[in-house]
């Protein structure tokens, strides 16, 4: 080879690119961006207006805590223990009414094996006849 052709190809070789069109299409492309952008911002603005606003902090009420725990404990358990230790009618016509546990407790005792039995007299079975004697 000779030195001329050697020289040739050391010299780098001039650009073929359209370096204009490539940096219009870029700035191009980044202007439509902006202008999306831009008409994104004043569409959001205009229908939700307070989008662009930090939210307002809202406190929630503070929990309504007992005061006196101990004293509601016992009005509870005064409001459940007094059905239990006072005379009611439950219903008057029926006859049925309602005793102090205490109280029942000892007829139940008293009542021994029994205790817990019927305290209506059972009723009498119904009389038995004989299938030849039916005619």
């Amino acid at each position: 080879m000779s030195d001329r052709e050697m020289a040739d190809r050391a010299l780098p070789q001039s650009p073929d690119v359209a370096t204009r069109s490539i940096l219009v299409s870029v700035f191009g492309y980044l202007g439509f961006v902006a202008v999306g952008m831009v008409a994104m911002f004043f569409y959001v603005k205009a229908d939700a207006p307070a989008a662009f606003k930090p939210p307002l902090e809202r406190r929630f009420p503070q929990p309504s805590l007992q005061t006196s725990p101990e004293q509601d404990l016992a009005e509870i358990l005064l409001k459940q223990r007094q059905p239990l230790s006072q005379y009611e009618w439950i219903d008057k016509r029926k006859g049925l009414a309602r005793i102090p546990i205490d109280e029942a407790m000892e007829i139940v005792t008293a009542r021994g094996e029994r205790g817990y039995d019927s305290l209506e007299a059972p009723l009498a079975p119904p009389a038995q006849t004989d299938p030849g004697a039916q005619q």
